[in-house]
């Protein structure tokens, strides 16, 4: 029989121990709050969404097990990533910072604009400076700052803590018991309005682009926190995630 050479079986032998340790290797326990198309679902059932379908292909596929858990709101998301009951939060933007026992990876997978949607009757055509808000009734999201600039407007914000906080907003919209709702991107509210059967217009805001990221907790097995860390980086590097998500909105 013929020999392997040295080098080539030291090969096949490191392989198939790091094969070994990523079948032994416990899933990372990911989840999220609802950000359609990007997360969506109900707190009843593991999440879906562009995110997980994406994910499953680049990250998944590389050798990395990932456990999908229940949508929840903001709150308990933050909490759970504290706690050590998730290990990696799918969706988070503005200050990397996100307090004690939460790190964030290093590297954003989505850059958007800050957005309105309105009616499609309503008055509001275009905003060329942020005070012109003043007064409006504004939907978003409980349990998430204020973005900065907005923060500074007398805008009668309502928020919403129950997982599909933006449909109910959007369906708030439609009741006109809103002026506005208030998205960090203009994917979701194309979406939703499909979903929900809302017509709506988006009014761009004058603010900075929005940049989204990953959070992990600080519990969690580093070893695997660094393989996902790796992998999904080079997942995310170029702008294949962005045009996979154009088949969520794009008809």
């Amino acid at each position: 029989m013929t020999r392997l050479p040295i080098l080539l079986r030291r090969c096949v032998l490191a392989a198939c121990l790091l094969g070994a340790a990523c079948a032994g290797a416990a899933p990372l326990r990911v989840g999220g709050f609802v950000v359609a198309p990007l997360i969506v679902g109900t707190a009843d059932a593991p999440l879906q969404g562009a995110l997980r379908e994406f994910l499953e292909r680049r990250v998944v596929s590389q050798g990395v097990p990932l456990q999908w858990l229940p949508p929840t709101s903001l709150r308990r998301a933050m909490e759970s990533l504290r706690n050590g009951t998730l290990d990696v939060l799918l969706l988070t933007s503005g200050a990397t910072d996100r307090g004690p026992g939460i790190g964030t990876f290093g590297w954003t997978y989505l850059r958007t604009r800050p957005h309105l949607a309105v009616r499609r009757d309503s008055p509001l055509q275009r905003v060329p400076a942020l005070p012109a808000l003043a007064g409006m009734e504004i939907g978003w999201v409980a349990g998430s700052a204020i973005p900065p600039g907005l923060d500074r407007v007398d805008i009668h914000w309502q928020t919403l803590a129950v997982t599909d906080w933006q449909a109910a907003n959007l369906r708030k919209l439609r009741a006109g018991r809103l002026d506005a709702v208030f998205f960090e991107n203009e994917y979701s509210p194309r979406y939703y309005a499909r979903q929900e059967g809302v017509p709506i217009r988006l009014v761009r805001l004058p603010m900075p682009e929005r940049r989204f990221f990953m959070a992990y907790s600080l519990k969690a097995d580093r070893a695997d926190i660094a393989r996902f860390d790796r992998i999904a980086a080079a997942a995310f590097s170029d702008e294949q995630f962005r045009h996979f998500l154009d088949r969520y909105t794009i008809r």
